[in-house]
């Protein structure tokens, strides 16, 4: 199927028709209505990667509001990664990552190594390790938010990979977003101001009071909290300004820490439009004093808190934000965010709990992104994967599927730009970007061979279901798990003719075959049914 097919398939123009159509009335009114497998399976999908059966059936046993609470619970930081990589063969000799010994953490480690190309390769290895451990960490999850909620982080305060060059500071930058990722964005958006990566990235460290750098200071109103829309009028002098106060900050580059070099700071004071109430920071030499105050000034302005609602809406729930939307859900989000101190799990719980979010318009409305496609598969189909910290086992594996997402589009520590991935802000396309003629087929071939290479265990995700028996009950069993846009009971017909009983019409051709363990029938069966199911475009909606 290419792009064309897939976006003009009845499914998908069923979801894209919902940009044009949507008509929620569906507000922040606790949600109290059915609780079964599709609504629990809707809840797990948009705030984990994927849903084992075993997690589907937990929060089936709890109420919605209990398991809200039970995603948003957080726990322990994880180890950190570690060296997986041996010794460094280049043209001017053999080097070794001096100081670490494999299966060693070198987050703290400065000794890499005297050559300087060589300290380029191992650092390069590092930030690989990284993504290792992170993919890994996806697919270890818990039953909690808290991966999905870091990817959103990282597609906020975005940072690159080939801006910042520095396996520590990367680290450091993911390490500050995991242990502030369910609390204060205004507190968040400070550190981030002055964390290594985040200065390296948008030049930071080179403000200076006789040389003012002006970029960070705009992406963080047009961004990170104020935006680009009619509401949001700061000014170009709001933006110089803040340049000023962010002046003076340094990275020692022997440490890669950050610090604040109060020489190449403007001690003058700066003045702001009426857009933030004709605000003063006072000149100091106090550099994070001023920065308080004018990440302080900025939230004040009640834009930042409907801008910050509306990316997390885009994120979790959908693209396109209507008149109604905004009214009934974005808008009282932000109060709830204003009230709470900019704290934001009341919003989370207050967005997850409400009729809009379970409101069937928002189910099955959106197409995965590459990490909900893969890591969601993976994890729909409970397959085994060794722990996070097995470098020897596991690394490998993910630093496959860090591979695959990339080739589709969604690079770990390399989003396209400072704006994060677009199918979350680019109109008119939106998550339509996720799908096109290179994307596409990479997602057919992934599918194809987890299922040929038997990483995927057909026969006991089959077996799992309640009656794995009955072709009738299994075909349904297996669309609640894997669909969120059911299939009609035409194209269940259908398939269960087709794969399951050779097209005679049959039902007890399947049945006898599974009672008496017919391997030769059953297992190829199975494998030309889930390769056909995993490349309908109903798969790729969530």
């Amino acid at each position: 199927m290419n792009r064309r097919e897939f976006l003009t398939s009845s499914r998908t123009k069923t979801a894209a028709k919902a940009r044009s159509s949507r008509n929620l009335a569906t507000g922040l009114t606790p949600y109290a209505g059915a609780w079964t497998i599709n609504e629990v399976a809707h809840l797990l999908k948009r705030t984990m990667f994927g849903a084992r059966k075993s997690d589907i059936d937990f929060f089936l046993g709890l109420s919605v509001g209990n398991a809200v609470d039970e995603l948003l619970k957080t726990s322990a930081l994880p180890a950190p990664p570690v060296r997986d990589y041996g010794l460094i063969t280049l043209e001017e000799g053999t080097f070794d990552d001096l100081g670490v010994a494999i299966g060693q953490t070198w987050i703290n480690d400065l000794n890499v190594s005297s050559d300087e190309i060589a300290r380029g390769n191992i650092d390069a290895l590092r930030i690989q390790s990284l993504r290792k451990w992170w993919v890994g960490l996806m697919l270890n999850q818990k039953r909690s938010i808290e991966e999905k909620l870091l990817l959103f982080w990282h597609h906020h305060f975005s940072v690159q990979r080939e801006e910042v060059e520095s396996s520590r500071m990367l680290y450091y930058h993911h390490d500050l977003l995991r242990r502030n990722l369910m609390g204060n964005v205004r507190e968040l958006t400070k550190l981030v101001t002055v964390d290594p990566a985040m200065l390296k990235h948008l030049n930071g460290h080179l403000n200076a009071a006789k040389a003012p750098d002006e970029n960070y200071a705009r992406e963080l109103q047009e961004l990170m909290t104020i935006g680009k829309g009619d509401d949001s009028g700061y000014t170009e002098d709001d933006v110089m300004e803040a340049a000023r106060v962010l002046t003076g900050w340094r990275i020692d580059t022997d440490t890669f820490m950050a610090y604040f070099d109060v020489d190449a700071h403007d001690k003058d004071s700066k003045r702001f439009s009426a857009f933030y109430n004709n605000t003063t920071i006072s000149g100091s030499t106090d550099g994070m004093q001023e920065i308080t105050q004018l990440v302080d000034m900025i939230f004040s302005a009640r834009e930042a808190s409907r801008f910050f609602c509306r990316k997390l809406y885009k994120w979790f729930v959908y693209s396109n934000i209507d008149e109604n939307t905004e009214a009934n859900v974005i808008s009282p989000l932000a109060d709830i965010l204003r009230a709470n101190n900019f704290e934001i799990k009341p919003v989370l719980e207050a967005l997850f709990k409400s009729e809009h979010f379970f409101d069937v318009q928002n189910q099955a409305c959106n197409i995965k992104s590459p990490y909900d496609m893969i890591v969601g598969l993976m994890r729909d189909f409970n397959v085994s994967i060794p722990d996070y910290t097995a470098y020897a086992t596991g690394y490998p594996i993910f630093f496959s599927v860090y591979i695959d997402a990339a080739e589709m589009q969604q690079n770990l520590l390399q989003p396209p730009d400072v704006s994060g991935w677009p199918a979350y802000h680019q109109d008119p396309m939106h998550y339509e970007l996720w799908v096109n003629s290179n994307s596409l087929p990479k997602r057919a071939d992934f599918t194809d061979k987890l299922i040929t290479d038997n990483i995927i265990d057909v026969r006991s995700f089959a077996a799992a279901t309640s009656m794995p028996w009955n072709p009738d009950r299994l075909i349904e069993d297996i669309d609640a798990l894997l669909f969120r846009y059911p299939l009609s009971a035409t194209s269940r017909a259908y398939v269960k003719n087709r794969f399951l009983l050779n097209n005679t019409g049959d039902n007890n051709i399947w049945t006898n075959a599974w009672n008496t363990n017919n391997n030769a029938l059953i297992n190829p069966a199975l494998r030309e049914l889930f390769k056909f199911l995993l490349n309908l475009p109903e798969f790729h909606l969530s």
